[in-house]
């Protein structure tokens, strides 16, 4: 789908002194901010051309009348007894806002502001097309986003698009779910809303859209407007470019074959060989363990790579969000919460909130707090943050045992050489104290 990037307005205005009050002819009154086009020459209150002042092209300036000057035409007025005119200027009206829109299955429109209307133009967008905005306006009970100089849409005919969009298709098979299945949802992330309908264990589905909502949650569209959850999924993928790799999943990881290669049917070199990938090729994997000095990654469609011939697709997660809150704050309640999980027993890929493995709780923890998936297990959690020496822990920062990209074990350190984890079969969440004989590798710090 089409992306455009919009033009960034300077929002920081300049004010060149307090308004005085006048009377041109024909005056609107408005609030906003003009920014130049080119530069403008200035004018006062009679028409006439001020000759030693100018703006400078591509500034902001505080306006609070539009004029119609005899012999000059339409000006804004950006200070006292000062006017530009309106051909030489955009006003921008509404407020900053970032953020993505989808346009819906009938195009959208494009209009023009003026004088607070908005004007459809010759040009439509077409359906389902991707656009960046800056600014959002509400008015007579639309939402109008600005996706380019004085280019607007509105709510009608577009949606936001919570999420980045990956170009990805293939098949997910459902697996790991409830015996009741998982649910098909309209839309995806914080805007889904249930369509009622169950998708079951071992069936398999076609999708042709993927985006990771900026919950850090992944999501497959496998019909017009139906989603379903990347948390229960086997993934098949009939294309995954080196872009589609390097965005963050919190189900899978990635390798990029360095030559051609087999692929095993176990870990290791002795088991038979299934089929072989090309040099270049990229395989999502959902899991990875470390058989003498190698790294074994197994595919997510089946069969492993051994680290000799496939090298990890650097990512790393978008910053986890302290939704207003300070550092400080946020800290204490993860490990509040993940004291609240105490007790509880370890049952394998178990996410909470009744049981949980070692990633599982990391996961469940900070997503009570923070509402973001950190990822569903320890590759994943790896690039939730940044690393860290282990003589640099800081309460609330993870620990993981293993090397990197084949991490075994996570855990929350607690400050003071303890951490909480949830260890292996037989045992309960509980804290643990940092020993040589059991040292984690290196830790990774979520919040900065």
């Amino acid at each position: 789908m089409k992306k455009k990037i919009i033009t960034t307005f300077l929002i920081s205005a300049s004010i060149l002194g307090a308004m005085a009050i006048i009377k041109p002819v024909e005056a609107d009154s408005i609030k906003g901010i003009v920014t130049t086009k080119n530069m403008a020459r200035l004018y006062n209150n009679d028409g006439k051309l001020i000759s030693n002042r100018a703006l400078a092209a591509n500034t902001p300036w505080v306006t609070d009348q539009r004029v119609d000057l005899n012999s000059v035409g339409s000006v804004y007025r950006v200070a006292t007894n000062e006017f530009v005119k309106a051909s030489d200027v955009e006003l921008q009206h509404g407020q900053a806002s970032t953020g993505t829109v989808k346009v819906g299955s009938n195009g959208a429109l494009v209009y023009n502001y003026d004088s607070g209307k908005y004007n459809a133009a010759d040009n439509k967008l077409a359906k389902g097309s991707m656009w960046k905005y800056n600014r959002v306006d509400n008015i007579n009970g639309k939402t109008w986003y600005q996706i380019a100089t004085d280019m607007w849409i509105n709510s009608d005919d577009a949606a936001k698009y919570n999420g980045i969009e990956i170009e990805n298709t293939g098949t997910a098979t459902i697996a790991y779910a409830p015996d009741s299945g998982i649910d098909l949802w309209q839309g995806f992330g914080n805007d889904k809303v249930a369509t009622g309908r169950k998708l079951a264990n071992g069936t398999s589905w076609k999708f042709f859209d993927k985006v990771v909502d900026f919950n850090g949650d992944a999501w497959y569209e496998i019909g017009s407007d139906q989603w379903i959850s990347g948390a229960f999924t086997k993934i098949s993928n009939d294309k995954f470019t080196q872009s589609s790799a390097q965005v963050w999943d919190p189900n899978y990881a990635a390798v990029k074959a360095d030559k051609k290669t087999s692929v095993y049917s176990d870990s290791n070199f002795n088991s038979a060989t299934k089929n072989s990938i090309d040099a270049g090729q990229i395989e999502q994997v959902v899991s990875t363990v470390l058989t003498g000095n190698t790294i074994w990654y197994e595919k997510s469609d089946g069969g492993w790579l051994p680290s000799t011939a496939v090298s990890e697709v650097s990512v790393k997660r978008s910053p986890v969000s302290l939704n207003g809150k300070t550092r400080s704050e946020v800290l204490d309640e993860v490990i509040n919460v993940a004291k609240q999980q105490l007790g509880k027993p370890y049952v394998w890929n178990g996410k909470g909130p009744n049981n949980f493995d070692c990633s599982g709780l990391m996961q469940y923890v900070f997503r009570q707090v923070t509402g973001q998936n950190i990822g569903g297990w320890t590759v994943p959690q790896e690039t939730a943050g940044t690393k860290v020496s282990l003589n640099q822990l800081e309460r609330g920062d993870l620990v993981f045992w293993g090397n990197a990209g084949a991490t075994y074990h996570v855990g929350l350190y607690l400050g003071n050489n303890q951490y909480l984890n949830a260890l292996k079969p037989g045992t309960n969440v509980k804290i643990d104290s940092i020993t040589n004989s059991f040292k984690p590798s290196f830790g990774v710090r979520i919040f900065y």
